[in-house]
């Protein structure tokens, strides 16, 4: 008994300590390829289509090298109509997430809504740049997050890490001089959040770079001289200068959006595999 007990304890060590060295290497290489996206972009210039195109090929190279799948790896791979309709349906869910966020915004008079009109080929780009740094997003900041604390913590710790992963880097990418910091690292926290459930609740990250795109398109060009052109009111609710991004109201609209995702998970766990 004492003999089977003991050997029940080493199995259950030796599982832990091969799954904290798990997590430290895929963590740390991670680390590296975040830093290695975040060179090219200040090398070349980060809004541009080619430093997006190489932040995106780096991105995908290193999360293939930590075993990072956009499909599920135990089902056989999809269709490319499947993933057309995964990538079409969390657009549209991530649009709609935007017009719950702005209808809001506007509805407190966060922000002012004034009529343009858009150039076809200027939303053209604009969805195109929204799809490269989305899918570069997703792999660095969820997909890889997941993969490294996938046997370490319960789903809804999951969702946590990753809107941890995603406030860390707006906070990096952000300088203590500007009055909407703290919006802006919450508004990516609690993103971070729903994406990351829309990636294991989907079991790959498809409809999640198709929501993360949708939700970047709708609140960046298609509301900042595009179809409309949305003006913030000054002040931390409306977010002033910083626009959208910056604005608490848009923090109030993603609240609940974001606790609905890790009440699910916390309740029900990673979904069964078919």
């Amino acid at each position: 008994m004492t003999r089977g007990g003991l050997r029940a304890t080493v199995a259950i060590d030796g599982d832990v300590s091969a799954t904290l060295r798990d997590v430290a290497k895929v963590v740390g290489w991670g680390l590296l390829l975040y830093g290695a996206v975040l060179l090219i972009g200040a090398k070349l210039s980060t809004r541009s289509v080619g430093s997006l195109v190489l932040q995106l090929l780096v991105a995908e190279w290193g999360a293939g090298r930590l075993a990072v799948s956009w499909s599920d790896p135990m089902r056989p791979p999809p269709p490319w109509g499947d993933l057309a309709r995964r990538v079409g349906g969390g657009a549209a869910a991530g649009v709609s997430a935007a017009c719950v966020a702005v209808v809001f915004a506007v509805s407190t008079r966060a922000l002012s809504v004034h009529a343009n009109a858009p150039e076809p080929t200027q939303l053209g780009l604009g969805l195109f740049v929204a799809a490269l740094s989305a899918a570069r997003d997703e792999l660095l900041l969820r997909g890889i997050p997941l993969r490294a604390f996938r046997r370490a913590c319960p789903p809804f710790a999951l969702l946590l890490v990753c809107g941890g992963a995603s406030a860390a880097a707006e906070y990096g990418a952000m300088t203590a001089a500007q009055d909407a910091l703290g919006a802006h690292v919450l508004i990516a926290g609690l993103t971070g959040i729903i994406f990351a459930a829309l990636w294991m609740r989907d079991r790959g990250g498809w409809f999640a770079v198709g929501a993360h795109m949708g939700w970047t398109f709708a609140t960046g060009g298609l509301i900042r001289g595009g179809l409309l052109d949305l003006r913030s009111s000054s002040g931390a609710w409306g977010g002033g200068d910083a626009g959208f991004a910056g604005s608490f109201a848009v923090t109030a609209a993603l609240v609940p959006m974001a606790a609905i995702a890790l009440g699910w998970f916390s309740r029900h766990g990673l979904p069964k595999v078919d």
